[in-house]
């Protein structure tokens, strides 16, 4: 889900190399069209209003429609009455300043005439058009009011914001270690960029719906120079030099919440490998990071193998990794974003990562009073990994983390209601996967083992909510599990984990 070298993460031994690896700096073909997703019924938004566009594009903007909501802990990063389908990212990036666009084709949500996007202070907006017309607008804090006009309910348009400035990162509200240098857009020493942004920081680059519950499809013009190449999620469909200039064009064919979303920028070399099972995985380095890619190929291998038997097929159509500079790690839809710090630590970082494609990017809390439902998940998907490869489990494991919790508990709430200003403390990864244990210790392994793989399987491409997942537990289990799970969300004390 998000920036997370955090506390939760563990590395497990190296073995199987893969195969089919190839220096690769060329274009490579274009993303297979994106496949149908399953959204949650309870989340479905109205059918998109008719309109002049061609089926085959309503069809593939259908796969991003989204029920946007106004967020509990940071409202100030929500945009109810816009439901983002498709982003255009025009990026001119020459080491200083920023030359951009964002074209962004969304559904009116509800009948409006105005919608606001999400944009930094310090970047300035010359021109923008609705519909191909230009239209007023005012900036204020870090968005741009757009004065729109009368929008029915389900009806699409596109916006195009043009501006340009000096990017800088947005302040974290949390305490984590890793989490200090800022959200967002981030300078190395070296002139690289990098961007962790959860539970935001999209915004510091982009004019942006800056919330989980708007998931949209993604593509990426960007320009770089004096041999800088841009990394970004999804595929490369394309790479062009003209004189110092690198222009790469990515495109996401899945949707994804704006905190998935990653950009590097540096002196970047992709290497090609295949899993066992045929996958295809490419790491991006920069020369100062190449040491690291044997152990990231085994363990990615490793790893992805490991899931795919656990939790099902692989939700998406492509995979990499990207190491960047920053302390922290987090998994960025199709292309996981991790420090070198991370990629080094003993724990089992890549495969936590990994498991949130699954849980977290597939699968997406409709806010952020959800991050339970993607810590939780990933952080039981990477105890239960760790003991099956032979590994050092982390904190000692399940029956450990009782006092664990308990202080994270004290310092920062219950998983289920935690302190807005402390966000990724160690309350969302651990008592939720404890929850976890206690529902398999109720229904048994075997039940749930296959809950494992029908819960992502079952909402693919979907935001849900508490009420969504208990729901859901009591059709598949015949159980009404409510009560466990909000006493493990609510409770300020850890509860017993033998207790049903």
């Amino acid at each position: 889900m998000r920036l997370e070298i955090v506390l939760a993460a563990t590395v497990a031994a190296l073995l199987v190399s893969c195969t089919g690896e190839a220096r690769d700096t060329s274009a490579v073909a274009p993303a297979p069209d994106p496949s149908t997703s399953t959204s949650d019924a309870s989340q479905e938004p109205a059918p998109l209003e008719d309109s002049d566009m061609s089926p085959p594009r309503l069809a593939l903007l259908r796969t991003a429609r989204s029920q946007p909501v106004e967020d509990p802990y940071y409202p100030d990063t929500s945009n109810p009455e816009v439901d983002a389908l498709h982003y255009a990212l025009t990026l001119d990036w020459d080491g200083s300043r920023l030359v951009a666009a964002t074209e962004l084709t969304f559904r009116a949500a509800q009948p409006t005439d105005q919608i606001r996007l999400d944009l930094s202070r310090a970047l300035r907006a010359s021109e923008v058009t609705l519909d191909d017309e230009q239209v007023s607008y005012a900036q204020a804090i870090d968005g741009i009011e757009i004065e729109t006009g009368p929008l029915d309910a389900n009806s699409i348009h596109t916006v195009r914001v043009e501006y340009s400035g000096t990017p800088r990162s947005t302040p974290a509200p949390s305490g984590r270690a890793d989490m200090t240098e800022g959200l967002g857009w981030n300078v190395d020493p070296d002139g690289s960029v990098h961007t962790y942004q959860e539970p935001y920081g999209a915004f510091t680059w982009y004019a942006v719906n800056d919330h989980p519950s708007d998931k949209a499809l993604y593509d990426a013009s960007i320009t770089t120079h004096d041999g800088a190449i841009a990394v970004f999620n999804g595929e490369l469909v394309s790479k062009a030099r003209d004189g110092d200039e690198t222009t790469s064009h990515w495109r996401l064919d899945a949707p994804a919440a704006s905190y998935l979303i990653t950009l590097a920028v540096g002196d970047y070399s992709r290497t090609l490998t295949k899993t066992s099972g045929g996958m295809r995985i490419a790491y991006w380095l920069r020369p100062q990071d190449a040491d690291l890619l044997p152990g990231l190929r085994r363990e990615g291998n490793k790893a992805f193998t490991w899931l795919e038997r656990h939790v099902g097929p692989y939700p998406f159509s492509t995979l990499g990794v990207v190491v960047v500079g920053g302390a922290s790690a987090m998994e960025t839809q199709t292309m996981i974003t991790m420090s070198r710090g991370a990629v080094e630590r003993p724990d089992a970082v890549l495969q936590h990562e990994l498991a949130h494609q699954w849980y977290g990017d597939s699968v997406t809390p409709s806010d952020w009073q959800g991050l339970w439902l993607n810590e939780g998940w990933a952080m039981y998907m990477q105890q239960w990994y760790e003991r099956d490869t032979g590994r050092v489990v982390y904190g000692g494991g399940l029956a450990q983390w009782r006092s664990l919790d308990q202080q994270s508990r004290d310092r920062s709430g219950p998983p289920g209601d935690f302190d807005p200003q402390k966000f990724g403390d160690l309350n969302v990864y651990l008592g939720p996967a404890m929850m976890l244990e206690a529902i398999r210790s109720r229904i048994g392994a075997a039940a749930f083992a296959r809950l494992v793989k029908a819960w992502p399987a079952e909402h693919r491409n979907s935001t849900v909510d508490r009420a969504t997942f208990t729901r859901w537990l009591r059709s598949e289990t015949g159980e009404n599990l409510k009560p466990l799970v909000d006493r493990w969300l609510d409770s300020p004390r850890t509860p017993a984990l033998d207790r049903p």
